[in-house]
């Protein structure tokens, strides 16, 4: 059975002779659920064999869903613009609503879950009264002083449309591993924005440049598994239909960052599966610009590539749910290759309220007369307490088929 990267190596040429059965229905089912099934719908070798294939009606449900809700998203871009129309500066276009449009084919070939644009601090709140004058309401389970340090505000939401809205400050979380990086200052972002249009609006967008660092690092350090092939899919899509690229600029803007792990990652795997024609030595000196990954991090973090997201295996009891972020994120860490073990064993302990969960609770004491008639009753309906086992079955946190929880709304954006 081939590889995912065959579907990669097909967009990379937009080639269209895929064949849908090569692919096992696993594999398919793992392309839709990172929303890239149009992806892969257009890359399929149409034909007999193809439209009577089982995965058929999925791929084209898939497409069909995409080109809606991506419509959908549009427009609630162009509605957004129309009202702030005069009142701000022209926001800037971030993920999937600005390369969507950008370097893909067609817009609803990258998914996108919400629609993400970057305003100055002084335009927030004129921003967000536009919104809500368009029937846009705001929605979280964090409490809004978590959003008042946060590169966002709290996310709309249209009742109506389910469009979600996050309007950001800033292009990274303080907290986040790049986020003291200095491309992601807001001096350097305003200086790597040009101008652009939106369906006749005026916007802006990043320089391709700062464009590469930004969806590697938002992947890599917001580690989700469908994420990693929108990551790879953006970059080959953004290095094969944008303008020459500035590779110094890049080198430049890599300088001192840890962002220039996530950058190395990417581009060193799409290298050393040839789904790019990069410049001689530049892989070369982006590992210089980096101190997370010598060749045994990123030997292993490339298999988890190749395992869990280029084929989209299922998680196991070693790489489970809990466990494969603390390793990926061990991993990455700048530090010794020696302690990186040692730091994800370390956090791989069961941790004192993880034991608390799972341990059961003593059962009370009760007085004899009463055991003896639970005895009985028991006896009666053959030696099995049903409520107690009920109970327990509640209390066990059960895994989905794959072991994976794709949290939408973050960005595959």
């Amino acid at each position: 059975m081939p590889s995912l990267v065959h579907f990669l190596h097909a967009a990379s040429q937009d080639r269209k002779d895929l064949a849908l059965e090569d692919f096992s229905e696993r594999q398919i089912r793992w392309v839709i659920e990172a929303g890239l099934g149009p992806l892969l719908l257009r890359h399929v070798a149409d034909g007999p064999r193809t439209r009577t294939a089982p995965t058929w009606p999925l791929l084209k449900g898939a497409d069909l869903t995409a080109r809606l809700t991506t419509a959908e998203r549009l427009d609630a871009m162009e509605e957004i613009l129309r009202a702030c129309d005069g009142r701000i500066r022209p926001p800037t276009l971030l993920k999937g609503i600005s390369v969507g449009g950008q370097f893909y084919p067609e817009p609803h070939l990258r998914p996108m879950s919400d629609i993400d644009f970057l305003v100055a601090t002084r335009d927030l709140a004129p921003v967000e009264a536009a919104l809500f004058d368009l029937g846009y309401r705001q929605e979280s389970t964090h409490p809004r002083e978590f959003y008042e340090t946060h590169h966002h505000t709290t996310p709309f939401r249209h009742p109506r449309t389910g469009v979600w809205v996050e309007v950001h400050r800033g292009l990274c979380a303080r907290s986040s591993p790049v986020g003291s990086d200095a491309p992601f200052g807001a001096e350097r972002v305003l200086a790597e924005q040009s101008a652009s249009e939106f369906r006749g609006h005026a916007v802006y967008r990043l320089s391709e440049e700062l464009q590469i660092v930004y969806l590697a690092a938002h992947w890599a350090y917001d580690f989700r598994l469908a994420g990693g092939l929108v990551a790879m899919l953006d970059t080959i899509h953004l290095l094969k239909n944008a303008r020459p690229i500035r590779w110094e600029r890049l080198l430049e803007l890599l300088e001192g960052t840890v962002a220039a792990t996530a950058v190395y990652l990417v581009l060193a795997y799409l290298d050393r599966h040839e789904l790019l024609d990069l410049p001689s030595g530049l892989i070369g000196e982006i590992a210089h610009r980096q101190r997370a990954l010598g060749r045994p991090s990123l030997w292993l973090l490339h298999g988890i590539i190749d395992r869990y997201v280029t084929n989209g295996r299922d998680l196991g009891l070693l790489m489970s749910e809990r466990n494969l972020p603390i390793i990926w994120e061990s991993l990455l860490r700048p530090c010794p290759g020696f302690r990186k073990p040692l730091l994800a064993g370390w956090k791989l302990l069961p941790s004192r309220s993880w034991l608390m969960r799972s341990v059961p609770s003593p059962a009370p004491r009760s007085s004899a007369p009463d055991a003896a008639q639970r005895g009985s009753e028991s006896s009666a309906s053959g030696g099995r307490d049903d409520d107690g086992d009920s109970s327990a079955r509640a209390d066990r946190t059960v895994p989905n088929r794959s072991g994976r929880r794709l949290r939408q709304q973050a960005d595959s954006k």
